[in-house]
């Protein structure tokens, strides 16, 4: 089993942003989106409103890597390191269904981000539609990015692992 905890780092931290990105430009192009994840983590890290947003980006991706580690020893032990931007969307999947039960479990989880704010619900569901879509599309997006360049930058691994 071939695991490599540098292309896993990487391959982590440029899905992490590439996942979060679509929500911050629906929010930049002033779409009714509310889920704010760095905003959100730096309140559950519980740090200054100051560094929040800093301090929820450094820890999105700090899980992230966590999570992309998990994804590798799954595509060693079952993919067989082959096809992992398939096997990515599919992680993504089980990650998405996982994270927005998490989401909606610990309503408490989102203290005075920057106010007071309503619990999201399972998948952001209380928050409207466009919450969930992002949400459930965002997780697929980390799946595909982390397989395909997980597999690119994998030293053991040829190219064609990604597809």
């Amino acid at each position: 089993m071939s695991i490599d905890p540098v292309a896993a780092a990487v391959a982590a931290l440029v899905a992490a942003q590439l996942m979060e990105a679509p929500t911050y430009l629906q929010r930049a192009a002033g779409l009714d989106v509310k889920q704010d994840i760095f905003d959100e983590a730096g309140a559950i890290l519980r740090a200054p409103r100051r560094y929040r947003r800093l301090v929820g980006w450094l820890g999105h991706g700090a899980l992230a890597i966590a999570i992309v580690l998990l994804y590798a020893t799954f595509f060693a032990a079952v993919a067989h390191n082959d096809h992992l931007a398939w096997w990515g969307v599919f992680a993504g999947a089980l990650h998405g269904l996982l994270g927005g039960i998490v989401v909606g479990a610990w309503p408490d989880l989102h203290p005075e981000m920057p106010h007071a704010t309503a619990a999201p619900g399972v998948f952001y569901r209380h928050y409207g539609r466009r919450d969930v879509v992002s949400f459930l599309l965002g997780h697929l997006w980390f799946g595909l990015v982390a397989g395909t360049l997980y597999a690119l930058l994998h030293v053991d691994l040829p190219a064609g692992a990604a597809l």
